[in-house]
């Protein structure tokens, strides 16, 4: 992708591309938390994923045209007394469309096969991650962009008057400066005593504190995910606050996987198959093994402090 020539279009350049890339790193997260095995291979776990994140649910469903499916779907017809959709419209790329009653959970008879759709659901409220993810990718792009007007502040600390027929070169000598040029030239005729003045326009340097804001937010956004983001060093930890912690962790992982697990269960009786969701294993056995971890060391801590303060005492006695 070609880059912008005018400093307010590489600007908004910047700042799209930001915006962008944290919503496609959120997005490559979100994506990647749950496994799907004993899929039929007709069927495409990458593509579950992507649309519960995008659009909250999805259909599993039997084709005449291409097996065991998987496609995106809308509601199509009424709600039942909880609130489900009872028919939806199963669609994919190209003509892919099927119009199908959602599965009630009651087996159906073999000849009833093409005719029902197994409801997948991101949240049982079937609400998408995408729209959380775009809240959370505005406020790193915010605190990023601020961190680079920030550093780009340290290096501009002065605003220069002159005439316009001077402002040209002027530009053409601090485009040299952006760029870390050691030495500028300028001609010394066409620059006279006094055509230039410079206001002091420096502000304090906050890329720091932005910076550690920015830790903050993606690590909101982690725990949304469900995915363990404690970033403190393991002595400043106590057990209650791990405990907490991954209490709230996995409160947030389990309302994206009960979903898919019902629907695991659903598509399981209604065709006889052993399909299974599960968060992927060496995520959870990171979080268990970082957990345990930590609580030892804290509790050793406590053993040790016990035990030199019964030294002090016995000494003193």
């Amino acid at each position: 992708m070609k880059r912008p020539r005018t400093r307010q279009q590489e600007a908004v350049w910047l700042n799209d591309r930001t915006y962008i890339d944290y919503l496609n790193r959120l997005k490559k997260i979100a994506t990647s938390i749950f496994e799907w095995k004993g899929l039929p291979d007709s069927m495409d776990s990458r593509y579950i994923e992507y649309c519960l994140f995008a659009l909250g649910q999805c259909a599993f469903l039997h084709t005449p045209d291409y097996g065991f499916v998987n496609t995106k779907c809308t509601i199509n017809g009424n709600v039942n007394l909880y609130g489900l959709p009872t028919a939806l419209n199963c669609y994919s790329y190209g003509e892919v469309q099927y119009n199908r009653n959602v599965y009630n959970g009651l087996t159906s008879p073999d000849k009833d096969i093409d005719t029902e759709c197994i409801l997948v659901m991101n949240t049982f409220d079937r609400l998408p991650t995408v729209t959380t993810m775009e809240l959370f990718a505005y406020r790193l792009y915010e605190a990023e962009r601020t961190i680079d007007v920030s550093v780009k502040n340290a290096k501009r600390s002065r605003l220069i008057l002159t005439n316009e027929n001077q402002r040209l070169t002027l530009e053409n000598m601090f485009r040299q400066y952006d760029s870390n040029i050691p030495y500028i030239f300028g001609d010394k005729d066409n620059f006279k005593a006094g055509s230039i003045e410079s206001v002091d326009i420096s502000s304090a340097f906050i890329a720091s504190d932005v910076m550690k804001y920015k830790k903050e937010i993606w690590n909101e956004a982690l725990t949304f995910l469900g995915v363990d983001n404690f970033s403190d060093k393991k002595e400043r930890l106590i057990s209650d606050e791990v405990d907490t912690n991954n209490e709230v962790i996995n409160l947030n992982l389990m309302s994206f996987l009960a979903p898919r697990q019902e629907a695991c269960k659903q598509f399981n009786k209604k065709y006889g198959m052993n399909i299974e969701v599960k968060v992927r294993s060496d995520l959870e056995n990171f979080i268990k093994t970082y957990a345990s971890s930590v609580a030892e060391e804290y509790h050793q801590d406590v053993v040790d402090d016990l035990k030199e303060t019964e030294k002090g005492v016995i000494t003193n006695g």
